[in-house]
């Protein structure tokens, strides 16, 4: 460690301090009769003393400069050896006896080579990075791609000497690893696990489905069939409804002419039941065959009574229409149909809420199908444009009040309302939405109703307001939304430039779309959960909300829930309070069907939610049998790095070693403190004056 003195203040101030202490010990010794009747011995200790005045002083006026004691310290850091073993069923799939315990000899063998020249990082990897080191190869899901990126993230700007990926090299999520588009300055070494040689076997490789369908209609699955090795077979696709086999609804026999057969086989099936159904998958066994864990898949189709539909009715066309329909209809629920005012004829029958564009417009009056709308107690969203006739708008509904409008109008910004509760969105989005373009907003003075609830306020230049941009209410069972700006098709695009996708995009359209829509549900205690078909590698998630007589949202009480499966097990839960509802996060649950029944106690009354949901079998890793040696190859060969066969590991430490990116790295760091804090300086100068002054009391001087 090295250490420096700095000055905030010019050089010249330092020889003032020193001035200043010796001016101030000269006058007080020169001109001080205190000492004019001492003796010769006495007088000795005259200059003595006014030294120790002088270094006092001149320290005191030196600290009070705030001057700053730099040190240099200097670090080294080992290279990392990242090592990440794949943790998936379709490893444990190819071992033979004893394969798993050598494999984990042949890794700690490794890692001692590496001895205490590197620092070690070993992790198991599944769809994601998971911070244990011994496998149980249990996982459902392989994503190589996202490893290699959680790699990168963890340690981007460390000395990472090279990564070592144990694996197969059969991925079954996310993009080809070989091709990745991160960009590493790490050599990347493959360990290839696994057999290379197709064996013989006939599997399903894939069902291509609907996750949903609409009662009483039809809809197709898709399964796609390969077989190897197999030529002159004969085998049997079967799709069976419900549990068991007892319900075949489809029987068609394939033969197999091929080494390599692929055959894609369309299956039209009715959706006769509402609810979740299940349909098995599978094709018959053939003579000597490898595996039959993949000749049977499971799909799950949710079918429901029917889509809701929402009407876009507007005064002329606009991209706003277009970015609305594409995420109203992202939702498989929810069909949008885009009608021009003009040639409306007014029918709203099967409507479930209608979105209003530029209406009213000037000499376009809509009060009479509001009116009608209220009636039939039909949700209505108005988006305002430059179209919009502001005044009729402010006297149909009563969310949103603008006066004082003159044509003008404001680029605002949204911003999000901490104390909306309608509904709950994802709040990681928040920022963006908020960075999200400005829409184009009358100029004029807002007022809200008292009842309303504000999703977004208008922000106008670096200005915050408490202007309504988008609101909500409920009044007299009737709900109503207003969004007092156009050009939301800008919002899409610009949360597709900055992430890829329109996920932020969708969600608040498609909350407020389901909001709207939905049916008043007047229950005081209710159950939701996001969805009613899990995978098994999924956590179970529910949120519960309570109610007073008010329709106030509470969390007072202490609500519970219990889960039962197919088979009677039972699963019982508290919940775990929020601002002002419920949550929980009930973990992994086992494959099968499940009830669930919650239950709280409010003024004395018991009440209860249930519902549903079902846990599917992943069986990702039992599809692809045969390694991909070729694409572990092409990964190393794009990161500068090598495949090794897993009986060849012997030798990769010193192999890595040898490479020039191997190597320490020495690392300066500096930190800066006052020199007024180093209490060891003023017990120094505290005895500086303690000395002069016990010397002056022994001389007389006081």
């Amino acid at each position: 460690m090295n250490s420096t003195l700095t000055l905030q203040y010019p050089i010249w101030f330092t020889a003032l301090c020193l001035v200043l202490g010796l001016v101030y010990a000269l006058v007080l010794y020169l001109r001080d009769r205190s000492f004019k009747d001492a003796s010769k011995t006495q007088k000795r200790f005259l200059p003595f003393m006014a030294l120790l005045r002088f270094l006092g002083v001149s320290s005191i006026a030196l600290l009070l400069l705030g001057p700053l004691l730099k040190k240099k310290f200097e670090q080294v850091q080992k290279p990392y050896i990242v090592i990440a073993q794949d943790n998936t069923e379709s490893v444990k799939n190819a071992f033979l006896e004893g394969d798993s315990s050598k494999l984990s000899q042949q890794i700690q063998q490794l890692i001692d080579e590496f001895g205490d020249e590197v620092e070690i990082k070993q992790f198991l990897f599944e769809d994601k990075i998971i911070d244990k080191t011994v496998p149980d190869y249990t996982g459902k899901v392989t994503n190589i791609s996202s490893t290699l990126e959680d790699i990168h993230n963890r340690f981007s700007y460390q000395n990472v000497g090279a990564i070592i990926l144990a694996t197969d090299g059969i991925y079954n999520e996310g993009s080809n690893p070989a091709y990745s588009s991160i960009k590493m300055d790490v050599p990347v070494y493959t360990v290839a696990l696994g057999d290379t040689t197709p064996a013989r076997d006939i599997k399903i490789d894939k069902v291509l489905h609907n996750s949903i369908a609409y009662k009483d209609d039809k809809f197709t699955i898709r399964a796609d069939v390969s077989a190897f090795n197999a030529k002159g077979s004969r085998t049997v696709l079967n799709v069976y409804g419900g549990k068991g086999t007892s319900n075949k609804l489809y029987s068609k026999p394939i033969n197999i002419d091929k080494e390599r057969f692929f055959v894609s086989e369309e299956v039209i099936l009715d959706a006769k039941a509402k609810g979740v159904q299940q349909y098995t998958i599978s094709v018959s066994q053939i003579e000597d065959e490898l595996s039959t864990a993949n000749n049977i898949q499971k799909i799950y189709v949710e079918v429901l009574e029917g889509k809701q539909k929402i009407l876009l009715l507007a005064n002329s066309a606009h991209p706003d229409l277009t970015a609305l329909k594409q995420a109203i209809e992202h939702n498989k629920n929810y069909e949008a149909t885009v009608k021009y005012i003009d040639k409306f004829d007014g029918n709203i029958n099967e409507v479930n809420l209608v979105i209003f564009h530029g209406l009213p417009a000037v000499n376009k009056s809509i009060t009479a199908l509001y009116d009608k709308l209220k009636q039939k107690s039909i949700p209505s969203w108005f988006i305002v444009s430059g179209q919009t006739n502001v005044n009729d708008l402010s006297k149909i509904q009563s969310i949103v009040k603008v006066s004082g409008a003159s044509g003008a109008v404001n680029d605002v910004q949204s911003l999000v309302s901490g104390a909306f509760n309608l509904f709950t969105f994802d709040k990681s989005y928040s920022e963006l939405i908020e960075d999200f373009p400005p829409l184009k907003s009358p100029y004029g003075d807002y007022s809200v109703s008292p009842t309303a609830q504000t999703f977004f306020n208008q922000k106008i230049g670096n200005i915050d307001t408490d202007y309504p941009l988008f609101a909500m209410e409920q009044a007299n069972n009737y709900k109503t939304a207003v969004l007092t700006g156009e050009g939301i098709w800008r919002w899409r695009m610009f949360d597709y430039l900055k992430n890829k996708n329109f996920d932020a995009f969708n969600e608040i359209i498609s909350k407020s779309v389901q909001y709207l829509a939905v049916k008043n549900d007047k229950r005081q205690f209710k159950i939701n959960i996001p969805k009613n078909i899990y995978n098994e590698n999924e956590n179970i998630s529910f949120d519960a909300e309570l109610y007073n007589d008010s329709y106030e949202l509470i969390n007072e009480p202490e609500a519970n829930i219990r889960v039962v499966n197919d088979e009677g097990k039972e699963y019982n839960f508290n919940f775990t309070k929020t601002a002002n509802a419920y949550t929980l996060d009930a973990g992994k649950l086992p494959i099968g069907d499940y009830q669930f029944s919650g239950k709280t106690t409010y003024n004395g009354k018991e009440l209860k939610s249930a519902g549903s949901f079902t846990i599917r079998e992943l069986k990702l890793e039992t599809v692809q049998t045969t390694a991909d040696h070729n694409m572990l190859k092409l990964l190393a060969e794009n990161y500068n790095g090598e495949m090794i066969k897993s009986n060849n590991i012997a030798g990769l430490a010193q192999k890595i070693l040898k490479r020039d990116e191997v190597t320490p790295v020495l690392y300066h760091t500096y930190k800066s403190e006052p020199v007024i804090n180093l209490k060891w300086l003023f017990f120094i100068i505290l005895s500086f004056l303690a000395l002069e002054w016990f010397l002056r009391k022994y001389n007389g001087g006081y």
